[in-house]
């Protein structure tokens, strides 16, 4: 199983890489956090408990500037119950000032999950509906966002919400959804 994590983790970290080998990276924010596993948003809540998040967030590079400048993202929700879906993942993130300490921030992206991938089995899996994500694909999309107060020039506190589902291009789609506070540091 570690070994299947280190996998993920490395092709993660590869595709959040700059397309040109000799830009330059720059890690702009670290965040993390804890989250409501399951909770609040499009997903089944089937899952609970708490999920241990943690973020690095990338300078925007150059090449993104036709998009806006979104910064990219490289992350991990780490689930603490026993049988509880975990995730990697990475994406694109915009965000927007909307005072000198208040700000939001969204953004998009591909998640790779440790959850259930089986095709739902109304019979076979009876004992199990209620307790059990279905999400259908390994990898599956993602979207964010943030409401956050600049406390200090370095320092922000975050309400964090994320939803990952396959968006019906698999047989299952339950979706998973994460809610919480997060912390972030600025370089």
């Amino acid at each position: 199983m570690l070994v299947h994590w280190a996998a993920f983790a490395a092709a993660i970290l590869v595709a959040a890489a700059p397309v040109s080998a000799s830009a330059e990276i720059t890690i702009e924010e670290l965040r993390g956090g804890v989250l409501a596993q399951g909770c609040c948003g499009q997903g089944t809540n089937k899952e609970s408990g708490a999920a241990i998040n943690a973020e690095i967030v990338f300078a925007a590079p150059k090449f993104l500037s036709v998009l806006g400048s979104p910064r990219p993202v490289v992350g991990a929700s780490v689930a603490t119950n026993t049988g509880a879906t975990s995730q990697f993942y990475s994406g694109l993130e915009w965000r927007f000032t909307l005072s000198p300490r208040f700000f939001v921030s969204g953004g998009g992206g591909l998640a790779i999950h440790d959850g259930e991938t089986d095709n739902f089995d109304p019979v076979a899996d009876a004992a199990r509906v209620s307790t059990t994500l279905f999400l259908g694909c390994r990898a599956l999309l993602r979207i964010n966002g943030n409401a956050g107060y600049q406390i200090n020039d370095r320092v922000s506190a975050m309400f964090y919400w994320a939803h990952i589902s396959n968006a019906g291009l698999c047989q299952d789609n339950e979706g998973l959804d994460h809610t919480g506070m997060r912390l972030g540091y600025r370089f």
